[in-house]
């Protein structure tokens, strides 16, 4: 009777064991070095002080690490002098409401959000030709008849490696970009962008620095001329501000959501970023959504309230959020690129220079609701100028 007691309790304590071991979630930190440090170096110092590699971060000079709990060579690690900071690998998230309505569709409709920027009044004009957009996202439907012609390439930096949207979201932002103008579905604000899009976000519309600063990283191999980030994050990550420098250096506008928290200093990263265009949100008549963050960060504001556009299985939804909102913005900067070479401290200067004042605090709009055909028109004079030598 011993023995089998004896062997009944030690099977028991191998199996929690195990469990335990199973159930242990690995934890993850940041660790940037100073400038210059090459990789090879960066390695040594890590390998020196045992701590494991989970991911390259080359962009920022820095590596995801796996740590346990409390280790104590990640303190002695911090103390290096060729370290600049240690932090978390923060949460990210998409910014839109959480309902959505399918819609059917037959022939081809403007959205009024497309509409309301006064985009269709350019396609004469322009329609964004030659002009790449990259899209940080949940991946976009690589088949929907509404897109596929402009999606140019598809990346995705999770694990699985994954590239297909199994959220919606990514389509959606996709779409008020770039639908075609195909006699189906919508039509998006530059019909004629080409999209890199690069899965950074689950099925559950949730991320990470690493996993952002891994795509960001991508569209910048790619030579993307604008990266719409349709998500936020609360925490001022250091790897993060590194990776929007580094972009913003290059020549890359970066328009990103400013959040949906509907309140007083609630613009969330990347959008609260001097070097990124933070878009809020307003509905059909005019008023910043309910939703929309405020706060002083506020650059522009474009729709965001029941925004239809494309979505994954070759759907089309009405859809809510600031994530709705910038890609407006990210399509009118498309515009603008495809008229004239300009650097992104100009695009920014320009779609808030010739945006319409809507009546609120600039907390809340921030210069304005974004106007296409006034900055098309703003830009023209711009070129007519540089050709003339004024």
């Amino acid at each position: 009777m011993i023995p089998a007691l004896f062997l009944y309790y030690s099977f028991l304590a191998v199996a929690l064991g195990a469990l335990s071991k199973k159930g242990k979630k690995k934890r993850y930190k940041i660790v940037g070095f100073k400038e210059g440090m090459g990789i090879l170096q960066s390695r040594n110092i890590l390998e020196t002080y045992g701590i494991k590699i989970k991911k390259e971060l080359p962009l920022v000079d820095a590596c995801l690490c796996e740590v346990e709990p409390h280790n104590v060579r990640i303190q002695q690690l911090s103390q290096d002098p060729f370290i600049e900071y240690i932090e978390d690998d923060y949460e990210a998230a998409i910014q839109v409401m959480p309902y959505a309505v399918s819609v059917k569709l037959k022939g081809q409709e403007i959205p009024w959000g497309v509409k309301k920027i006064s985009a269709q009044q350019v396609w004469k004009t322009t329609k964004g030709e030659g002009v790449r957009v990259g899209i940080v996202d949940t991946g976009v439907d690589l088949s929907h008849p509404d897109l596929k012609d402009n999606i140019k390439e598809a990346y995705g930096v999770l694990d699985c490696k994954n590239v297909i949207d199994d959220n919606g979201h990514g389509t959606h932002v996709a779409g008020t970009i770039a639908a075609l103008d195909n006699d189906i579905g919508v039509v998006g604000v530059a019909p004629k962008v080409e999209i890199y899009s690069v899965k950074a976000f689950d099925k559950n519309g949730k991320s990470t620095v690493s996993g952002i600063v891994e795509a960001l990283n991508w569209c910048l191999e790619k030579e993307v001329q604008v990266v719409n980030m349709s998500f936020g994050i609360k925490n001022n990550s250091i790897t993060l501000r590194r990776a929007v420098k580094a972009l913003h250096k290059s020549g890359v506008v970066l328009v990103a959501a400013a959040g949906n928290a509907g309140e007083e200093n609630s613009v969330l990263y990347p959008a609260k970023y001097p070097e990124v265009i933070a878009v809020a949100a307003c509905n059909r008549d005019d008023r910043p959504a309910s939703f929309s963050s405020i706060g002083p960060e506020v650059d522009i504001t474009a729709p965001g309230v029941d925004i239809l556009s494309t979505y994954k299985d070759g759907q089309y939804k009405l859809m809510s959020g600031t994530s709705m909102a910038a890609p407006h913005v990210s399509g009118a900067a498309a515009l603008l690129l495809s008229i004239h070479k300009i650097t992104c401290e100009q695009v920014k200067e320009i779609l808030k220079d010739t945006a319409k004042d809507l009546g609120f605090p600039e907390e809340k709009q921030g210069a304005g609701l974004v106007d296409v055909e006034k900055a098309i028109m703003s830009i023209n004079k711009v070129r007519r100028e540089k050709d003339e030598g004024i």
